[in-house]
Order: structure tokens, then C-alpha cells, then sequence
């Protein structure tokens, strides 16, 4: 499944076989594989202590939404949204002393960041500079 995963070619963030990889050498982060009737349909990556710290979370109480993506063959079914509401819940139940979601999202990604706001999360006003330009912090109270 994991070879067959499709991104977008001008996409900068790893898919699932990335998201695999990375966490091999660091304990904090775990990687998630979203999946519909058997078939892989998108990734993530939740990483605690160090992730949020990156962008002004807590290291003891936030973890932080990497690497988020849907295969472009399956988007615009809901898979994203309905990964992303599901979070908060899957969060609590595998991380006890979570207390809010920290993710990154660039500013030109409009789409994303609709989304996000759709499904709860806030904006919150922070920015830092990353590789590709000004990157938004959002964050999910759960």
C-alpha cells in the first residue's frame, strides 16, 4: 500500500514510507496511516515532547500534526475531514496527557488551512519563516 501512495508532484511533505522512516530514529513521533476499507488513503504523523516545542507548543501537554496528506487519487471524499475529527479523540485515547493539537500549515496553502478551521482548529496568529516562506500555527484544544 505504502508503494503506491500518490502525491502531488509540486507537494513538499513526505508521505507514508517518509513518515516511516523519520520516526525509526526518533521515539516521539509516531506515524499514522489512514485507511478505508483496507486500502490506504493518507498519512500522518503525531510527534510529542520536541514536535510542538518547534513551534512554540508545550512540550509536556501538546503534540504536534506533521506530515498530514491524503493521496491525491483519493481527495475530495471527505477522508481528511473526517481523519482530522477523528483525531481528538484517537488522541486522548493514545496520549494521556495531551491537551492540545499544534500544527504547521504554509501560507499559501489556503485549502489547508479552510479545512483545519472547519474542523476546530484556530489560527493562532503566530507565524515563523520556514523553508518555502511564512508557515501559520494552528492549535486544537482537546
Amino acid at each position: 500500500m505504502i508503494d503506491n501512495y500518490k502525491l502531488g508532484s509540486s507537494e513538499n511533505i513526505g508521505g507514508p514510507e517518509s513518515i516511516i522512516q523519520r520516526s525509526r530514529y526518533n521515539s516521539n513521533m509516531s506515524p499514522i496511516m489512514i485507511l478505508n476499507d483496507n486500502k490506504l488513503v493518507g498519512c500522518l504523523c503525531l510527534h510529542i515532547k520536541d514536535g510542538p516545542v518547534t513551534y512554540g507548543g508545550n512540550f509536556d501537554t501538546d503534540i504536534l500534526l506533521r506530515a498530514f496528506s491524503v493521496d491525491r487519487r483519493c481527495r475530495r471524499k471527505g477522508y481528511a475531514k473526517a481523519a482530522l475529527l477523528e483525531l481528538p479523540s484517537f488522541v486522548r485515547e493514545n496520549f494521556q496527557n495531551i491537551q492540545r493539537l499544534v500544527l504547521a500549515v504554509n501560507h499559501s496553502n489556503i485549502a489547508a488551512q479552510r479545512l483545519y478551521e472547519r474542523v476546530g482548529f484556530t489560527d493562532s496568529g503566530k507565524r515563523i519563516m520556514g523553508k518555502l516562506g511564512e508557515i501559520y500555527i494552528y492549535y486544537e484544544v482537546i
